[in-house]
């Protein structure tokens, strides 16, 4: 059970006495070189700050309590938490396989904490409970420049509570008796890597048994809390998910071995240093980055210049290794890992490295008969799986930041594969914790208010939770906050729109009609469509889903007055863009918005799906110009209006922007950020993220286009759903599921001599509402049960009840 109250912790927040940082060696200053003055950075005022900042952080912290049991326990839960990373051991063994711990928040305002049940582990005899804290978000201090950042010192809590079975308890709690030690981590963050010194490790830290020297220093008891409250942990810890293997070892230079792993991803490498046959005092420097040319030269670019660091770590032989390392307080966005210091390349077998992110479940399944179509899939999810590590980040070299636009750009992706919900249920508290109305990034203290178009994540996550889990709390708990955001909407808006740039950022990073182009408007802002255009969009479905949620609530006035905001809005948006009837709104992210948003009038939809589906052919050669906010509207606006072919052909269209193009010319493994942005011609190094996950919005179109599963928001949680596939001549096959609290909704769709076999499967208690071509809008509905429809070529459909052949 959950400490449910404020008052229910016994225990005292510790921190660490204040131990110097660690001096300066050569292998040090390799490491500082390496992570803080990169090329990359050309100030060099800037570089020495960093430098400086660098070496004033001290080392991660040990802490450690022995106590005695002298009779059965019945049961033992320990709370335990703290302000940065870490992790809790008992009698040597480390508790849980959490990593990166616990979740980013706005830490002044609420830290989860977790619950182990330890009874099991608790014989009578000595114990030691322990601690290894490092920095994490709380202690950063490096990154971007920003003093703000910098919460204080790490601190930890921890109470155990025994019960014995004589009825007798007791409660051991972090206090004064604790006692402090460095570790042998003399430098972490979570943007600039860590440097482990093995000759300053300390056997049997963690255990009853250590003899603690002198060496050992009473921890110090904070006098206040640092956050106003503990609350437990409400979606799963960060955990290492899937094994990457490296693929192979390229010697650029002397004594410079870079290793491929073969997929870019986010993650924690384990290198087994006994194969390296180090000296004692050697130290090792591992680099981490995206991308390297064909000889193995890393280029860190990508990582930008905004962090003020690079991903490098560094290892201090003690001369034994004898024990595999790996980081314990920050993680790598990495597809090679640049290794130096060593006279021989290291064996492949000593190194591996694993996916590492938030271990929510996977609930959906997309297989084609394609395989780029299924590469394509796998590289959104790739990109997605690896911004997770407890936010929705905008990418894992660079900013590791919840940016809000970032995460609505994807969150529908995210709801068809991931059992969204507990991760959402935190996300959307991080908006409620921010001290900004209106952030571009949530949580911490790196944010700003204005950008509408990216607040907006806001409205959409809390409706894209409510229609896929039907929990309608999630719209209780969000709602004043969400009243907050429109009211700054409002202020914002003249005239019905939202004409100022500061309020937006636009369509981020859409495709460019040559490579390496300069944008007009800079950085990244949108080639296609004007930023006033989107946000005014994005504004007219904020106020359609605010009514939407209104009425759940029961809240009828609000909810029509919502509704005539985005009646007022969506005319305004007509009045101010339409172009007319062969461009409609004048690009395919405007195009789809307006039809896929409701804004388009009835008597101008056809025009418009008409005036996307000619963009796409004939400006775009068969391509998407989508950047950002377009990704998720554009392939179901155009299979909506009967366009499917078009729709899928977006994903077979060859050369830039494509999707062949991405993989066969750039050897991309993650959906690249500003794709034409780059030209890979005479070796040039990208210099944007290559793994942003707002790329991605595609994917959801492969299940609720492909395989035709469709929320209902008259009965959301999948009560009941629509069942509408589409069905491209150039694709032969589509087999599609989302497991759903009711269970698992199966969609396949196969061509045959017959013509097309579709076969879906209902779970019990649960009704769809078939719409298939030539079927009458309203379409039909089934009930549980497995299902048959064969379409054949005279364009005629058969069905068979409970699985009929």
């Amino acid at each position: 059970m959950a400490l449910l109250k404020q008052e229910d912790w016994q225990a005292s927040w510790i921190t660490a006495p204040d131990f110097d940082p660690a001096k300066s060696t050569p292998g040090l200053e390799r490491w500082l070189n390496a992570t803080a003055a990169d090329p990359q950075f050309k100030n060099a005022a800037t570089v020495a700050d960093t430098k400086q900042k660098l070496r004033d952080v001290r080392p991660a912290a040990y802490f450690r309590k022995v106590f005695t049991i002298d009779r059965p326990v019945k049961s033992a839960l320990l709370y335990s938490t703290s302000a940065g990373y870490s992790e809790f051991y008992l009698s040597g063994q480390k508790i849980g396989d959490r990593v990166l711990n616990p979740a980013q928040t706005d830490y002044d305002k609420r830290i989860y904490y977790d619950v182990d049940d330890l009874t099991d582990r608790l014989s009578v005899g000595d114990h030691a409970l322990a601690i290894h804290l490092g920095n994490g978000f709380y202690g950063e201090r490096t990154a971007f420049g920003l003093d703000k950042l910098f919460y204080g010192e790490p601190a930890a809590i921890a109470q155990l509570e025994i019960q014995f079975e004589d009825g007798s308890s007791e409660i051991i709690s972090t206090d004064a008796s604790w006692r402090a030690h460095p570790s042998p981590i003399l430098k972490n963050g979570v943007y600039s890597g860590e440097v482990y010194d093995a000759r300053k490790q300390v056997p049997g830290w963690s255990e009853a048994g250590l003899q603690a020297s002198g060496s050992w220093r009473a921890a110090q008891v904070l006098t206040t809390s640092p956050t106003e409250l503990l609350v437990a942990a409400e979606m799963p810890p960060v955990r290492r998910v899937t094994e990457v293997k490296p693929i192979a070892v390229y010697n650029p230079d002397n004594n410079v071995w870079t290793i491929d792993f073969g997929q870019n991803f986010t993650g924690l490498p384990t290198i087994d240093l006994s194969e390296l046959g180090l000296t004692k005092g050697q130290t090792v420097i591992f680099r981490f980055a995206e991308w390297a040319d064909d000889k193995g030269n890393i280029g860190m670019n990508s990582g930008g210049g905004a962090p003020r660091t690079k991903q490098v770590d560094a290892y201090v032989s003690d001369g034994n290794d004898d024990t595999p390392w790996s980081p314990s307080f920050t993680w790598h966005g990495f597809r090679y890992l640049e290794i130096s210091g060593i006279d021989a390349p290291p064996p492949l077998d000593a190194i591996t490295a694993h996916l590492t992110r938030t271990d929510i479940d996977r609930i959906g399944r997309f297989v084609s008969s394609d395989p780029l179509l299924n590469r394509i899939h796998e590289t959104a999810l790739w990109s997605f799986e690896t911004n997770m590590v407890s936010v929705l980040s905008d990418c894992p070299i660079r900013e590791r930041n919840g940016w809000t636009g970032d995460a609505h750009a994807i969150v529908q992706t995210a709801s068809y594969n991931f059992a969204m919900g507990p991760f959402l249920d935190k996300y959307l508290g991080d908006f409620r914790t921010t001290d900004f109305i209106s952030p571009a990034i949530v949580p911490g203290r790196r944010t700003h208010s204005g950008k509408i178009d990216w607040a907006a994540a806001e409205v959409f996550l809390t409706w894209e939770h409510y229609l896929h889990t039907g929990d309608v709390s999630v719209i209780e708990r969000q709602y004043d906050s969400l009243l907050d955001y429109v009211a700054y909407v409002e202020k914002a808006m003249e005239d019905d729109r939202v004409n100022n740039p500061f309020h937006y950022y636009g369509d981020w990073c859409d495709a460019l009609p040559e490579l390496g182009m300069e944008r007009p408007l800079g950085r990244c802002a949108s080639f296609s469509t004007p930023g006033d255009l989107t946000a005014t969009a994005l504004m007219a479905r904020v106020f359609q889903q605010m009514s939407d949620m209104a009425e759940r609530l029961d809240r009828s006035e609000e909810a029509e007055a919502f509704q005539q905001r985005f009646r007022d809005v969506s005319a305004a948006f007509d009045r101010a863009y339409y172009q007319g009837e062969t461009t409609g709104y004048g690009s395919q992210t405007a195009n789809a918005m307006a039809l896929q948003f409701g804004i388009a009038p009835e008597h101008k939809r056809s025009s418009i799906a008409a005036a996307i589906d000619a963009d796409v052919r004939e400006k775009w050669n068969g391509h998407a110009s989508v950047g950002a906010l377009g990704q998720t509207w554009l392939y179901p606006a155009l299979s909506d209006a009967g366009y499917d072919d078009t729709a899928f052909g977006i994903f077979k269209a060859e050369g830039p922007p494509g999707y062949s193009y991405l993989f066969d010319t750039l050897n991309g493994t993650t959906l690249w950020e500003n794709i034409t942005g780059y030209d890979p011609k005479e070796g040039a190094e990208p210099g944007r993220s290559l793994n942003h996950p707002f790329k991605g919005g595609y994917d959801a179109w492969f299940y609720s286009g492909l395989g035709g599963i469709n929320p209902d928001p008259a009965n959301p949680g999948y009560k009941s759903f629509f069942l509408r596939p589409v069905f491209p001549s150039d694709l032969d096959q589509a087999t599609v599921s989302l497991e759903t609290g009711y269970g698992t909704i199966a969609s396949e769709w196969k061509r045959d001599t017959d013509g097309i076999v579709w076969r879906v499967e209902v779970p019990s208690n649960t009704s769809a509402t078939v719409n298939l071509p030539g079927m009458p809008n309203e379409g039909r509905k089934i009930g549980p049960g497995k299902h048959r429809f064969v379409l054949s070529a005279s364009g005629g459909w058969n069905t068979s009840e409970n699985g009929g052949t």
